[in-house]
């Protein structure tokens, strides 16, 4: 009866049924006999190895990826940071390299010899002309700090110009590159007298009224001569650095390197004239 109940099943069910009863019978004499099963068990476990394997590369792929983006994200980060560091760096250097810089000037320009008739005035350069085509200078001393119309400014290598404008705390001064500043000047090798104008440019200007006759070479030193009482004489004005002999039919046309810095500098140097403090001559203009 029940054989036939059996018999009636379908044909997949009774072949799970089936497995599933040589499953049991098999566990039960592997229990009973381990030894019997034991070749069986290591063929299967042989042959399972690739599988287990292949089915830990997803595990290991992951794990992998983690590690590779962690590594690299890492990295950037440090790159971040070193690179800001460097920044830093870099930029206190400079800031280091303009202090020392502006030490080194300002040493230069405070260790220039002071005539007998003249105090030195350190000035700061605060500012340019607002017409771009003027050759002017905006300076933090004025009035109050004895600056006078028509005092000549140097820096420590020569002429720079001339103050023309005076207010209480500022001033104002017409560089010798300007073209309507000249100045009277001798040629140190020879002691020919000229006149030096500007051109407009802080980098040039040139030598006017020298006959083609005259004696006058490549990298003659042009000092101040001190004629018509506008600029104090022996200050370092230029260097001849060009001469074309065809320019006109008497004179030369003479281009010089101008000695005082006009692009860089941030300090200057005004000459006040000392005050007086001579008993006998106070006493002879009274």
């Amino acid at each position: 009866m029940s054989f036939s109940l059996f018999a009636r099943q379908p044909l997949s069910l009774r072949k799970t049924a089936a497995a599933l009863l040589l499953a049991v019978v098999l566990m039960l004499l592997d229990s009973k006999n381990p030894d019997w099963f034991a070749p069986i068990r290591n063929v299967s476990h042989a042959a399972m190895q690739p599988i287990y394997q292949f089915s830990v590369v997803p595990s290991f792929v992951d794990h992998w990826q983690q590690g590779t983006l962690t590594s690299k994200e890492s990295l950037r980060r440090e790159n971040v940071k070193l690179q800001t560091q460097l920044m830093h760096a870099q930029a206190k250097l400079q800031q280091q390299d303009y202090i020392l810089a502006q030490n080194a000037r300002l040493q230069g320009i405070l260790s220039t010899t002071k005539p007998d008739q003249y105090s030195l005035n350190l000035a700061q350069v605060i500012g340019t002309d607002t017409n771009p085509l003027k050759q002017v200078l905006v300076l933090n001393k004025g009035k109050q700090d004895g600056v006078r119309i028509g005092q000549t400014a140097i820096d420590e290598n020569g002429v720079l110009g001339q103050i023309i404008n005076v207010y209480p705390n500022t001033s104002r001064l017409l560089l010798i590159t300007d073209e309507q500043q000249s100045v009277a000047v001798t040629v140190k090798r020879t002691g020919q007298r000229a006149m030096v104008t500007g051109v407009g440019t802080p980098d040039v200007l040139k030598l006017d009224y020298i006959f083609k006759t005259a004696d006058v070479q490549v990298g003659d030193e042009l000092v101040s001569s001190g004629l018509g009482g506008r600029f104090p004489p022996g200050y370092r004005v230029g260097s001849i650095i060009g001469i074309d002999p065809e320019q006109n039919d008497n004179f030369m046309s003479i281009r010089v390197k101008p000695a005082a810095d006009f692009i860089n500098g941030s300090f200057v140097l005004i000459l006040q004239d000392k005050p007086s403090n001579n008993v006998f001559d106070n006493s002879i203009t009274n």
